[in-house]
């Protein structure tokens, strides 16, 4: 892997070079997972908003890989910890990403197991009392515009929203050319959601 892929960046503290040079050993230790990547991006940032609680360091690693990007988000009080945490979770992702790397190559095709949910009938339980909310003003945290929407397999959005780390996932469904929703149910199966054929 060509060192020069890795752009280590600080937002919000004081660059320093221990503190790079141990996210660059650390990011090293498993150069062989890294064969594909492109590009590496690590920002090291302190939320100067928070400073002073427990996560006021915060990791974020971007691996851009020709079918995929992996991402991996650390926050805690100490940024030494963050970075091994955050380079564990990186290592596991970039693995599955390597393991499964004929999928992405499309030497095979992405297989998903079909399960049927029996649905329970919510009809008897009480209707919840609401909180009165008239004062409540919504906040959008973050917005994405997908720059990407070619069709994907069921199993191939399941990698990439697993590879991002993200706990669901929107696509064009390659099977239904409808935009759908993957998402990582509580059990640890995965479920999808799709827009009904009638709807225009």
């Amino acid at each position: 892997m060509d060192k020069k892929i890795i752009q280590v960046s600080f937002v919000g503290m004081e660059p320093t070079e221990a503190l790079k040079k141990y996210a660059l050993e650390k990011i090293l230790k498993k150069e062989n997972l890294f064969e594909e990547a492109t590009k590496v991006e690590v920002v090291l940032k302190e939320q100067t908003y928070s400073r002073g609680i427990e996560n006021d360091f915060r990791i974020n690693i971007d691996v851009y890989l020709p079918k995929a990007l992996v991402r991996v988000e650390e926050s805690g009080p100490e940024m030494y910890a963050n970075i091994d945490k955050a380079t564990d979770v990186l290592f596991r992702r970039l693995k599955r990403y390597n393991d499964q790397k004929a999928h992405w190559e499309g030497q095979e095709s992405w297989k998903v197991l079909e399960a049927e949910v029996a649905q329970e009938s919510i009809a008897n339980e009480p209707e919840a009392l609401l909180d009165d909310y008239s004062d409540y003003v919504p906040k959008i945290a973050k917005r994405k515009i997908a720059d990407d929407m070619s069709p994907l397999e069921e199993g191939e959005a399941i990698e990439r929203m697993e590879l991002m780390g993200y706990d669901h996932f929107l696509f064009r469904n390659k099977k239904t050319n409808k935009i759908s929703m993957i998402y990582r149910r509580k059990k640890g199966d995965y479920g999808l959601v799709e827009p009904p054929d009638n709807l225009v």
